[in-house]
């Protein structure tokens, strides 16, 4: 699967920014014309979602005018969420202070 991929990136990398602008449009035009072919919404997996996320961080602002498969308000509050989520669960938990460290140690000392 990913060596479809390699050409379309190769050709990428080589190209002008007038190129890469047409590009862009040729794409979006692709988008549009398949989208038209779909009825209804379309319902996006949590892979998908991680994946337009991070490529769409990369981009910044400018996905606003990109995005096409769901409105930019759900793609930052995907953002959103993912930034939230990655900053609740810190590994091991928060670090204690020097004080409630040396009175646990204190403690359990005395009480053997």
């Amino acid at each position: 699967m990913v060596r479809i991929f390699h050409p379309l990136l190769a050709m990428i990398a080589s190209a002008t920014d007038r190129e890469l602008a047409r590009y862009v449009e040729f794409l979006k035009t692709e988008n549009q014309i398949l989208r038209s072919r779909i009825k209804g919404q379309i319902h996006t997996r949590p892979h998908e979602r991680e994946k337009l996320v991070s490529l769409g961080k990369k981009i910044g602002r400018a996905v606003e005018e990109l995005i096409t498969i769901v409105h930019p308000s759900t793609f930052y509050r995907w953002l959103k969420e993912k930034e939230s989520k990655s900053n609740k669960n810190p590994k091991g938990g928060q670090r204690k202070s020097r004080q409630i460290r040396e009175l646990v140690i204190q403690i359990a000392k005395t009480t053997g």
